[in-house]
């Protein structure tokens, strides 16, 4: 026996169970417990009210999202180009053991490798222990034994699927850290037209904070299913030859691209006001009044 399906049976062979059961099912179900305390914190951080801690947090919460979403994105990607790998729950006369209610996941044709939850929460988990480091290792545990150890537990995915995923979520994430955080561009590009934004139009920024947070909470799951119909019709149509996994992350690099492009004119028009201002006042000479 290796070890993916002896670990699979130790935790799966609880399920049957009244009340696990019932409890891994609501965490199936819940986005409160799940991305909307982990979200709760990153708001925390945002508006933490040291001022000379304030923009340090939010470059990194800005870049923990970054790197979370181009992590679910190459997630999806790695699932559709790497060899199919059946789900636990979908593998006969392993010794799996059915929950004793009915489960209506339809996941038969995703690839259970690697898993996207862990990937997902664990990315976030690591730009919170960026943030802080207590709080991050809460974070991780917390995602461990509520995210992850359910979908093991229902046979979702088996025990590699979610140690490669806890990888390469904070992986990514350490990656974009260490490539933009040093950059000058990152702070002109990026950062400085977030600041302006949120301190001239607060209207505007905050309820585009309040769409992504959303987005956040919910896994992008609305958008998710969005691309794979898209995807799904457009490869009966012979369109594309492209999965749902590929098309996120194109989807992801271009959205991150024209958020960057953007951000660039915002910046320009904000130089071209301040030189042609500057210019004007070098134009003014103060007039003398005769006596």
């Amino acid at each position: 026996m290796n070890l993916d399906l002896a670990v699979l049976h130790a935790v799966n062979g609880f399920c049957g169970n009244w009340t696990l059961d019932r409890l891994a099912m609501y965490e199936e179900n819940d986005y409160f417990f799940k991305g909307g305390l982990f979200l709760a914190l990153y708001w925390w951080f945002w508006f933490t009210p040291e001022p000379d801690r304030r923009q340090a947090n939010r470059r990194v919460i800005v870049i923990a999202f970054i790197g979370t979403v181009l992590a679910l994105a190459l997630n999806r990607a790695l699932a559709d180009m790497l060899p199919f790998r059946v789900r636990p729950m979908y593998v006969p006369n392993i010794g799996f053991r059915q929950p004793s209610i009915p489960f209506y996941e339809n996941l038969e044709h995703w690839s259970s490798f690697p898993s996207d939850n862990a990937t997902y929460w664990f990315a976030l988990s690591y730009g919170l222990y960026r943030l802080k480091r207590p709080v991050g290792l809460v974070a991780m545990l917390y995602s461990t034994l509520w995210m992850c150890l359910v979908r093991l537990y229902l046979g979702i995915h088996w025990p590699s699927d979610l140690v490669v995923g806890a990888v390469l979520g904070p992986a990514v994430v350490w990656f974009v850290e260490r490539w933009l955080a040093p950059r000058e561009t990152f702070t002109s590009v990026v950062m400085a037209p977030i600041s302006t934004l949120e301190r001239k139009r607060p209207d505007i920024f905050y309820a585009v904070a309040f769409i992504i947070s959303f987005e956040f909470v919910m896994m992008f799951d609305d958008l998710r299913h969005l691309v794979r119909k898209l995807t799904h019709q457009l490869r009966l149509a012979g369109l594309v030859g492209i999965g749902e996994g590929a098309a996120l992350f194109v989807l992801a690099a271009a959205g991150l691209v024209v958020v960057a492009a953007a951000a660039s004119v915002v910046m320009l028009r904000r130089r071209r006001s301040g030189a042609e201002h500057h210019a004007s006042s070098g134009l003014q000479r103060p007039t003398k009044i005769a006596n």
